[in-house]
């Protein structure tokens, strides 16, 4: 979580769930994009129910920030 204007805000974007946002994670989001994928996929990540290119943005960000999954 990241706190946001004084919200806490979850991190998205690991659509393959190996627990880091990576290149990997954003491929699938943009060929979910590319492909006009509707409906319940793990790649709509803005739950829509419509995977456009601008999804991707979400990813995009936190891979280029490292993003994963810390576990105890």
């Amino acid at each position: 979580m990241v706190l946001v204007s004084g919200d806490y805000r979850n991190y998205t974007g690991d659509v393959n769930q190996d627990d880091v946002v990576d290149l990997s994670d954003v491929a699938i989001i943009d060929n979910d994009a590319f492909n006009f994928a509707t409906g319940y996929i793990v790649s709509d990540l803005n739950y829509d129910l419509w995977q456009i290119l601008l999804i991707s943005y979400f990813a995009d960000n936190n891979a280029f920030g490292f993003v994963q999954v810390e576990k105890p």
